[in-house]
This record gives C-alpha cells, structure tokens and sequence, in this order.
C-alpha cells in the first residue's frame, strides 16, 4: 500500500512538472476568452463590430453604457420623444438579468425602441416574455467531441432567397431559436443545419433583435474573408436614422454571473478569484497539486475506513393511489358537478402551460388564438366552451355531458 501511494505521488509530480515546462510555449497563444470588449483586440472581441458600426452611424454619437440597464432607463426615457426610437446593442456571452434589470429592458422596447441582443446564454425570464425558447449547446465540446471544423451561418429572407455562407474554422453554431410565436416573430438568419439563430420580436412599439451566436460578432469570425459583410448585412434589419445609439459593456463585464439555470445567485467574487489564480503559474500548479494530493489522501483513506452503506428504501409515489381514491369518492356519490369543475381546472392550466396563453378572459379572440396553436378547426373549439359555460351554470351535469366534456377537452389538447 504504501509503494503504491509512492508511486501516485511520483506520477503526479511528474505530470504536474511536465505541464510547466510546456507554460512558456502557452504564453504565446493569444486569450480565447469571449469578453466582447470594443477596445480589446483578441480574437473574440468586438473591437471591428464597434468600429463598424462606428463607420455605419457615421453621424451618430454611439454612448457606452457601464450601468445596469434599469438605472440607465431611468436616464434614457428623461430626453425621449415619442416620434424618436433608440437603438441598444448588447453583444456578451451570457446575459442574466435582475428583476429590475428585465422590467426596465421590456419597457424600454415596448416604449418603441429597438434592443439588439447577441449572447450565448439569455434569461429565460426574458425568453418568456418574448414566448420562445433557445436549444443551447452550451460550449459545444460534447456535441462536436471538442474537434474544431469550418462551420458556416447564413441571413434568411423567408423561403425565396438565402445568403451566401459565411464561415470560419471554429467550434460550430449549433445554438438555436428552437420555439416562438409566428405572430410576432419573423426569423432573420440560421445556422449551417438551416435553424434559426437570428430573429426579430415585435413587443409592443418596438423590437427586439436575438442573435444566439456571439462569435460571429468577434474579431476572428469577422476578419475571416469577407465577413465583416455579414455584420453590414444584419445592421441593414435594423431600422434607419435612430435618434440615439448606445453600446453595453455592464453586461459583458457581469457575463461571468450566468450561463445556466440558476447561475443568477452564484458570486462573481468566485470567479474573479479562480481567475486570479490562473493567471499566476505558481498558484496554479500549487493549487493543482493541493487538489491532487487531497484526493489521494482520500481515495487510499477511503478503503481503509468506509463503512457498510446500509440499503435505503426508495419513497413511494402515492399520489396515483390517492388520485384514485377521490376519483371514487366523486363517482360514488355521483357528484359529476364537482368532477367537471375539476376537469375544467385542470384543463385550463393545460392550455396555459402548453400553448402560453392567459385563460383569465374567455372572447372570441381568445378561441381564435388556441383554435390556431391548437390546429382545432374554431368550431369545435366554439363548441367546447359552450358546453363549459352550460355546465358551469348548472348544478346537475349528467354522465353523458361528462363524459362529451372529457372527449372534446382531450380531443383539443392531445
């Protein structure tokens, strides 16, 4: 035992000194970190997608924000005109949003300006404000088994015309606007399988455009042949002679707060210190061989002093049972008023969370929106709702009205 922990040590030892001889050859690969800074010049910055727009607005004063946007609104809408739009453009890699943060972003657009959002991770509570979803491949290394290849992105003008391609050799665009509502989503461009990664949304007055591929907004993608035309192209979406032009750089700065569920609550204070620490050799490898020697210290402990780990029960699921059991309880005493009353319930909390749409008023555009997300022809549509008011009015509903309610509700939701 103790020439086998000898002989991890050595290895470990041997490994680590072997990683820190290859450290000066490391120094002189430029940084691949995604910051998206206007002034920087590393490969995946935006210091040509600011001076292009720069060049662009050649005529506007374009202001850089360093504030949370909530405190920034305050000051934007103090000088606005209502016959007068802005423009933001916020380029990061994750976007997380407070809820004030996201309040003052929805107002901002819906007051008639336009919001340019280009980010790898985006708050999925301003995804659902806007009703659609993103499919994330999160950084890629696992769909593409970290293998780098040409890969390629498109502008989309509906079915008739398609760009030219536009590529780099890179990890691929393989993030995508996977769902969204047709009423008030037009898509703008997709990736090299033909998804959707570029898209305006109509909110309110104004817009807001959804970019899920920061890289092509990066040096790198930009100076690659002719991609800087590409960038050109998806300014020309935007709409013209906007009164005043703003670029963010709070949230490229804060990007390190997000990138999955949750990540909201998570410090940045963490990661400014695990930063701080790679970017010092001598802490690094220190702190490589801590973590080393403290597993092995628990891998060789662990053998000698774990104990028998006693079988625990998995917890039952009674919810069936006890579903069952009202079920009955209803049935036997032939309270079909209160089963329908149920069914109603659940039926409408169906229709919120699968096809997003607020139940609290029953109208005909109401019935006309779920006949469409739905695929029902309107009638049976119309048809089911009457029934639901006649039952709700009366106090006795019989086994076949029942029952007809049950076939057209999951007629209409299945």
């Amino acid at each position: 035992m103790k020439s086998l922990f000898t002989y991890c040590l050595l290895a470990v030892l041997v490994f680590t000194g072997s990683c820190s001889c290859n450290f000066q050859n490391e120094k002189r690969i430029p940084s691949l970190e995604e910051t998206y800074f206007k002034t920087d010049k590393l490969p995946f910055v935006s210091f040509i997608a600011y001076n292009r727009l720069r060049a662009i607005f050649h005529d506007k004063w374009i202001e850089t924000i360093n504030k949370p946007f909530d405190d920034s609104w305050k000051r934007m809408k103090s000088y606005s005109e209502e016959t007068n739009y802005s423009l933001y453009f916020l380029i990061t890699k994750n976007l997380v949003l407070k809820d004030g943060e996201l309040k003052a972003l929805l107002a901002y657009v819906k007051a008639g300006n336009d919001l340019f959002i280009s980010a790898d991770y985006v708050d999925t509570k301003l995804l659902e404000s806007m009703y659609c979803h993103i499919d994330r491949k999160g950084e890629i290394i696992n769909e593409v088994k970290g293998r780098m290849l040409d890969t390629k992105v498109s502008l989309y003008f509906g079915d008739d015309y398609q760009t030219v391609p536009y590529g780099y050799y890179y990890f691929p665009f393989l993030n995508a606007i996977s769902s969204y509502d047709t009423a008030f989503t037009m898509v703008l461009g997709v990736n090299e399988i033909n998804l959707p990664n570029y898209a305006v949304f109509f909110l309110g007055s104004g817009r807001i455009y959804l970019n899920v591929a920061p890289r092509i907004f990066s040096n790198y993608f930009l100076l690659t042949h002719n991609n800087y035309q590409y960038f050109e192209n998806v300014i020309s979406y935007l709409r013209l002679h906007p009164k005043n032009i703003y670029w963010d750089e709070y949230y490229q700065k804060n990007s390190s707060r997000g990138g999955k569920k949750g990540d909201a609550k998570n410090d940045s204070s963490e990661f400014s210190t695990l930063r701080v620490i790679k970017n010092h050799p001598p802490l690094l490898w220190a702190f490589c061989l801590a973590v080393a020697g403290m597993l092995l210290f628990v891998f060789f402990n662990a053998k000698r002093k774990q104990r028998i780990i006693n079988v625990v029960k998995p917890n039952t699921n009674a919810t069936v049972a006890f579903t069952e059991t009202v079920g009955r309880l209803y049935l036997q005493h032939k309270n079909n008023r209160r089963i329908a009353d149920r069914m109603i319930t659940y039926f409408y909390e169906n229709i919120r969370n699968k096809f997003f749409i607020n139940t609290a008023v029953i109208n005909d555009d109401f019935m006309s929106l779920l006949a469409g997300k739905s695929s029902v022809v309107i009638e049976e549509v119309i048809a089911l709702f009457a029934l639901i008011t006649n039952i709700q009015s009366r106090e006795i509903v019989t086994d076949e009205e029942l029952l007809e309610l049950n076939v057209r509700m999951d007629q209409l939701i299945k």
